[in-house]
């Protein structure tokens, strides 16, 4: 269960912080910068991503409306471990931890969802790494078709099994070449599971899916 913050909860953070606007494709931080700043999404999508010296790059997670990212910011003198990229155009409230400690303290519901949302990373990067070490593509693919899709998530475009990536950002949400996903793909609507069109992947057996991710694909 993803820990989202409402509209009226926001609305505390914007008391603390200030709102800063990105276009698509704009970096709103890098690897390696300080991390004086916690931000809360407003409107828009983020892609929080890890690179290499060469270039590549994996995708961690997206995140949409109501969610957090910056956590290191509660780290004194830290850096970000992460780059983060706007998906689309985006509106951020964005607050110093000496702004906000005093509002979260004079709102302790709101204090537990932000200690909850910090939870939920860790088991998010917990999970993805089990992801990387223990499943093979099949397994992978499966996993977070059936995560992505449990649930309705309006804000991503996703309703009623339907996943609207290409098969370019799936590949690059699980790290995997672009050819690599799009065989799975074929593979899953070969065997009735999933059914593909353009920029959009329905899902249509959960439960072999599901057993995929358990015991891996039979031939």
């Amino acid at each position: 269960m993803e820990i989202r913050f409402s509209n009226e909860e926001m609305e505390l953070f914007s008391q603390a912080g200030y709102l800063r606007r990105y276009a698509r494709n704009e970096i709103i931080y890098l690897e390696g910068d300080a991390a004086n700043t916690l931000c809360i999404i407003r409107t828009g999508r983020v892609r929080i991503l890890l690179s290499t010296p060469e270039g590549e790059e994996l995708t961690l997670e997206i995140v949409e409306k109501g969610r957090l990212f910056g956590e290191s910011s509660f780290l004194s003198k830290s850096l970000r471990p992460t780059t983060v990229l706007a998906v689309t155009d985006v509106e951020l409230i964005c607050c110093t931890i000496p702004q906000l400690i005093p509002c979260l303290c004079r709102n302790p519901d709101v204090l537990t969802k932000v200690l909850q949302h910090c939870s939920e990373t860790m088991n998010h990067l917990s999970y993805t790494l089990h992801t990387f070490r223990f499943m093979d593509r099949y397994q992978r693919l499966a996993s977070f078709l059936l995560t992505e899709t449990g649930t309705d998530q309006p804000d991503k475009g996703i309703t009623g099994q339907c996943l609207p990536y290409t098969h370019d950002e799936i590949a690059m949400c699980l790290g995997l070449a672009r050819p690599t996903v799009s065989q799975a793909l074929k593979e899953f609507e070969r065997r009735g599971w999933v059914r593909c069109a353009y920029g959009r992947v329905y899902v249509l057996d959960r439960a072999s899916l599901e057993h995929t991710v358990n015991s891996g694909i039979r031939p």
